[in-house]
């Protein structure tokens, strides 16, 4: 037991050691609140994306060329774990909102439809909006209704829920212009029935819903759509669904899952997630080879400890058990304190950003960028676990020559000239 005693009164006494804690528990730190931040964007995006596309989308040749849906809706509806199916025309318009222009994606839907293959109920829901409220038409000239992303009706800062002054209200109109055929252009208005937020910047800056019939007449092609949306039971069948349904429509339809639609950005994502766990795995290691040169300081200075030790009856293993026990300390006490700090940072991310942004006006993730409106984390307990099972692993590598050193010193050499 003296090797415990011995480690714990070097790891006190030589403050070098808190050098090597320190470098450790940073490590740790920062791998944590990369690691959860990187998760909580691939998760996130995921999730959002599956929201605002079909499990299983159905294209065909042509931008509007989609004559036969209503045949094809009902052969969909055959195929085992098919929920719903829903017809969409989607394309890209110039938006005016109060004499504004900008891009924009208008999405020709049936309400009711679509409310089952995406989350369209509840990307309404936090401004009282219902997916049937689209089929309202307004004044004399029955102008259509249409859903905007809150970000597109933004006029200033403020939450749409707590701050609806800050948006363009429901009641105003917005123009549509877009192509109809190939060489002439379509102008048609709208009335503003309700915001929805999928929480995707990007999404709630650029899409409209408008009703299918209206998408219909706007591109001039009142039969046809451009695709059709397919919901689940279960996402876990998509793959199984969509070959199912590539053998069924033929080499004519193009049948992807919504992972196959978005595969390079989710592959890039992924692919970014991997490198930086890469790169902040080689911090530990710096933590590492600093722990192995603290150590080997330490076993310079203290050699006529380790050498009055040895002339007292302590054997090579035993020296060596007090420098990899002092290494395991260090790799310990690091991690518990970079893993509390890490989670403690992860935890309260996004008041830390809101009190910046307060201050200095600075964004350090801007939602134009990232495409949230808050920062997503995701802590990971397996994640945690192995980040400080690594840490602590490495430091008590990194012990080891140390020890290896401390164990091999001759205490008559040592003791010669004291």
């Amino acid at each position: 037991m003296y090797q415990i005693f011995v480690s714990l009164r070097y790891l006190k006494k030589k403050r070098s050691c808190y050098i090597a804690i320190a470098a450790v528990a940073i490590s740790v730190m920062t791998y944590i609140v990369v690691l959860s931040v990187m998760s909580g964007f691939d998760k996130e995006l995921r999730m959002r994306i599956r929201g605002t596309l079909a499990h299983v989308i159905i294209l065909k040749g042509g931008i509007y060329g989609f004559n036969d849906y209503k045949e094809v809706m009902e052969k969909v509806k055959t195929v085992k774990h098919v929920k719903a199916s829903a017809p969409f025309v989607e394309g890209p318009a110039l938006m005016r909102v109060r004499g504004t222009k900008e891009f924009a994606y208008f999405r020709g839907i049936n309400p009711g439809l679509e409310a089952e293959v995406a989350d369209l109920r509840s990307y309404l829901s936090d401004f009282g909006g219902k997916p049937e409220y689209l089929n309202r038409v307004h004044g004399e000239a029955e102008t259509y209704s249409a859903f905007v992303g809150v970000e597109r009706l933004r006029i200033a800062p403020g939450d749409p829920v707590r701050d609806p002054d800050s948006f363009v209200p429901n009641g105003e109109k917005i123009v549509l212009v877009t192509v109809k055929g190939w060489d002439k252009i379509s102008v048609k208005a709208f009335v503003v029935e309700g915001k929805f937020r999928s929480g995707m910047y990007d999404f709630d800056k650029t899409y409209v819903y408008i009703p299918l019939k209206a998408a219909q007449e706007l591109v001039g092609t009142p039969d046809a759509v451009t695709g059709i949306s397919v919901g689940l039971d279960d996402y876990r069948h998509a793959p199984e669904v969509r070959d199912e349904l590539r053998r069924m429509l033929g080499s004519s339809y193009f049948v992807q899952t919504w992972e196959d639609t978005r595969k390079t950005f989710l592959r890039a994502v992924e692919l970014e997630r991997r490198v930086m766990a890469v790169i902040l795995f080689f911090l530990l290691i710096v933590a590492g080879f600093c722990i192995a040169a603290i150590l080997r300081m330490i076993v310079f200075i203290i050699s006529k400890d380790i050498g009055i030790l040895k002339s007292v009856g302590a054997t090579q293993s035993g020296i060596m058990s007090i420098f990899l026990f002092n290494g395991f300390l260090v790799g310990v006490i690091g991690s518990a304190i970079g893993a509390a700090v890490g989670i403690g940072i992860v935890l309260r991310i996004n008041w830390f950003e809101q009190y910046l942004y307060s201050i200095t006006g600075w964004r350090p993730f801007p939602p134009e960028i990232y495409y949230f409106n808050e920062i997503p984390v995701v802590l990971n307990p397996w994640n945690l676990a192995v980040i400080a099972g690594v840490a602590i692993g490495l430091s008590v590598l990194a012990s080891v020559y140390p020890a290896m050193k401390a164990a091999r010193l001759d205490p008559v050499e040592v003791l010669r000239y004291e």
